[in-house]
């Protein structure tokens, strides 16, 4: 395995914000009716947006998941059900210095190397909120972390009213990364930081973003904040996104 041999829980401290006050949670009370099945589908639509954003709450679920299999006490091969959504079409990738060529293996390494893996588990989508939304429908995701800025306007081609119906009995959880009304915070101590650093560094040696070489120094992406927000309350936001019925 790959981070399984390398962090676990107490590698990640989990709070609840109010104000000026902060409370310390569990793995249980930050994902409540977690499941190792649990299909956790992360829209990035530039190839960074995610691993700036996510990448701490990214594998402290994947550190949930290695605990479940760790309790059996058994030899297993397997990772969890996560799947990223990156902006682009065939071997054109959205980042945030704008649209590169980039191989299966370049634009997904970074992400692979947070255990979203294998590379069946990376897709490219257009970057627009309702494709990313019909990627999170049609791979049956139940736990979504979607950018609190990535809201939609104008839909040409909205989504059957059935698709909204099946993703409020699916989704379990959404949380937006990047929002300005953060309210659970999940922070990556120094083992947990040395491999997000490591899936950074990889996107450095791209050369696509100047920025990435200043946000790896400051290590500001060992520590995640998040607005939660439940999944009646997300399709609300995403209604455009929809036929009336």
């Amino acid at each position: 395995m790959h981070t399984s041999e390398r962090i676990a829980q107490s590698d990640f401290v989990y709070r609840r914000l109010s104000g000026s006050e902060t409370d310390i949670q569990s793995f249980a009370d930050t994902y409540p009716d977690y499941h190792p099945q649990d299909r956790v589908g992360l829209v990035s639509p530039r190839l960074e947006d995610g691993i700036f954003g996510a990448a701490a709450a990214v594998l402290s679920l994947a550190t949930g998941f290695y605990d479940c299999l760790r309790s059996k006490a058994e030899p297993f091969f397997n990772y969890p059900q996560h799947l990223v959504f990156i902006g682009g079409q065939g071997s054109s990738v959205l980042t945030r210095k704008g649209d590169f060529n980039l191989t299966v293996e370049e634009w997904g390494g970074p992400w692979g190397w947070l255990d979203v893996w294998p590379e069946t588990n990376w897709h490219l989508c257009p970057a627009t909120p309702v494709s990313m939304l019909d990627a999170v429908y049609r791979h049956q995701v139940n736990r979504v972390f979607w950018p609190a800025s990535f809201q939609p306007e104008v839909v040409d081609r909205p989504l059957k009213d059935y698709a909204r119906r099946l993703l409020s009995s699916r989704l379990k959880s959404v949380w937006y990364y990047d929002s300005p009304e953060a309210d659970v915070e999940v922070r990556a101590s120094e083992p947990a930081a040395d491999i997000i650093r490591e899936s950074l560094e990889r996107l450095s040696r791209l050369g696509l973003d100047e920025t990435s070489r200043g946000e790896i120094a400051s290590r500001q992406w060992s520590n995640n904040r998040f607005k939660a927000v439940e999944p009646e309350a997300f399709l609300k936001d995403m209604a455009i996104c929809f036929t009336d019925g």
